[in-house]
């Protein structure tokens, strides 16, 4: 899950907010603790934890600290690479970059009321890129934002591409306005700057021709551009609830609704600077006097809609000739569809090698077959019983359960073992969303209810926010594990299965006993 900041802890002036202080670090040295801020590094005030970073570099530093209320300086000789022992409570400081763009498929407006606010934010924020992976479109980015580009080298980047075409890029971006996409990443390679692309894929749009035309275009720069990740779109039942027409306009215009820009960030602006601008907004949409995306012409009545299984292997098919291409050429296949187009089209992921450094996992790109290759790696290291009879429920979502129904049947193998898996229909966001990442507590608790009782429940770990601590829906660990009477733990990868499942072979056991059968399987 991409990184999502709490902006109650982000304000203008507010400084970096320590979270916490290492232990025998300099920073304990020089008495900073959780709560203190730093607001200026040798007079430079502080936007993000970037620039703290590239402050600290420097061996002779000035801070500007404030504790219980009151600004200290602190003067200091140190070695470059010294960052402190500071753990900041939000990565920015001053603000948070909001997104400027209406897209079709923004998963924001899929979501029902209710939530907490900051799953409603729309963020395109590039800092975000360079430190999380977080992919943003640079349709916001101004001079001084590719003078500190350049000047502390932030890369690489995550960029949202969709189309290379302008005009079709417009659509998919909502906005008649968009920056030359090519020309930007020329720019940032001029920089010294490597990129990473995606292409959120809706049928009959930006596929087909559309999708060569891009692959190709992108193609054409690399080594700026080091991989093109291919993903399908992604919908919910609150997409479109039922009305009609479901097009690309129709998706386009909710942004533009009044409903939408009261309801959120757009009519409820974080600095003070927006007001006008979301207050103008609002006018605009309660007298229906709607922008440029609601007029869009003929090319955004397609229907906006899942991919099938043969249109997902189309799309294969689009880019395995790239892929050849750029291996002869490049030795990297440069253009990566996503998994999830393999398991619709019914077809097996390509060989690990092909992902060379799966630089777009988080993407959903080569999670499977490194999940697959792990897990072949590890089953000769799997306990050959646990202590006592244990019965054990694996929850997934629908999308990942033929991959995973190996594991479970292995897994059972092991004696004292009952592993079932669980699929989960997603009855929140509707059954079309068939990934893992958008499980809710709700629907998964349902689901595992039904089973009967369990010893021990295992819960993919990207059903949690980037803290692991809280479901979408807001269900905690604890509220999941007490509704289901039963243990839960989470796991993502077959190394985090496996030690769970030693964890179990191990209860049992004195811990003078495991130490002794430690040091025999040693001898």
């Amino acid at each position: 899950m991409e990184y999502q900041p709490n902006l109650s802890n982000i304000r203008p002036g507010n400084g970096g907010v320590i979270q916490a202080v290492a232990a025998g670090s300099t920073g304990a040295q020089l008495g900073l603790q959780a709560g203190d801020a730093i607001l200026q590094v040798n007079g430079r005030v502080m936007r993000d934890v970037i620039d703290f970073r590239f402050a600290m570099t420097e061996d002779h530093v000035e801070l500007l600290v404030r504790q219980a209320g009151e600004e200290r300086s602190i003067q200091l000789t140190k070695n470059p690479d010294d960052m402190l022992g500071l753990d900041f409570v939000e990565p920015l400081f001053d603000r948070l970059r909001t997104c400027n763009n209406k897209c079709p498929f923004c998963f924001l407006t899929q979501m029902p009321k209710g939530f907490r606010k900051t799953l409603y934010l729309k963020d395109d924020d590039y800092r975000l890129s360079f430190l999380y992976g977080n992919f943003v479109t640079l349709t916001n980015l101004k001079e001084d934002d590719w003078d500190r580009i350049a000047e502390q080298r932030l890369g690489p980047m995550y960029i949202s591409v969709h189309a290379t075409d302008r005009t079709l890029r417009a659509i998919l971006l909502g906005k008649p306005d968009v920056p030359d996409v090519l020309a930007q990443i020329r720019r940032l390679g001029d920089l010294g700057i490597e990129v990473h692309t995606q292409v959120v894929a809706c049928p009959q749009l930006n596929d087909g021709p559309a999708l060569a035309q891009t692959i190709h275009e992108l193609g054409q720069l690399y080594p700026i551009v080091q991989s093109i990740a291919i993903v399908p779109v992604g919908l919910t039942r609150y997409r479109f609830e039922g009305k009609k027409p479901q097009s690309i306009k129709a998706a386009i215009r909710v942004h533009e609704s009044a409903e939408w820009i009261d309801s959120n960030w757009e009519a409820q602006p974080i600095w003070q600077e927006e007001a006008p601008v979301a207050n103008e907004l609002f006018q605009a949409a309660k007298e229906g006097n709607l922008g440029f995306c609601a007029r869009l012409g003929a090319a955004t009545e397609v229907e906006l809609r899942p991919y099938r299984g043969d249109e997902a292997a189309a799309v294969i098919d689009i880019c395995e000739p790239f892929q050849e291409y750029y291996m002869a050429e490049h030795g990297s296949v440069l253009v990566y569809p996503s998994d999830e187009f393999y398991l619709l089209a019914g077809r097996e992921q390509p060989d690990g090698s092909l992902y060379e450094g799966y630089d777009q996992l988080e993407n959903g790109v080569g999670l499977v077959r490194q999940f697959q290759d792990e897990w072949a790696e590890i089953v000769p290291s799997l306990p050959k019983a646990v202590d006592k009879p244990t019965r054990m429920l694996m929850a997934c979502a629908t999308l990942a359960a033929p991959v995973l129904q190996q594991v479970a049947e292995q897994l059972s193998r092991i004696e004292n073992l009952t592993v079932e898996l669980c699929p989960v229909v997603n009855q929140f966001f509707g059954d079309m969303v068939t990934v893992s990442g958008l499980l809710t507590g709700g629907d998964v608790v349902a689901e595992l209810q039904k089973h009967g009782p369990a010893d021990i429940v295992m819960l993919p770990k990207v059903m949690f926010d980037h803290s692991g601590t809280r479901t979408i829906d807001e269900w905690t660990v604890e509220q999941i594990a007490t509704a289901l009477g039963a243990q839960v733990t989470m796991a993502r990868m077959p190394h985090e299965i496996r030690r769970v499942v030693r964890q179990l072979s191990r209860q049992a056991k004195p811990r003078s006993q495991r130490r002794f059968m430690a040091q025999a399987s040693m001898r």
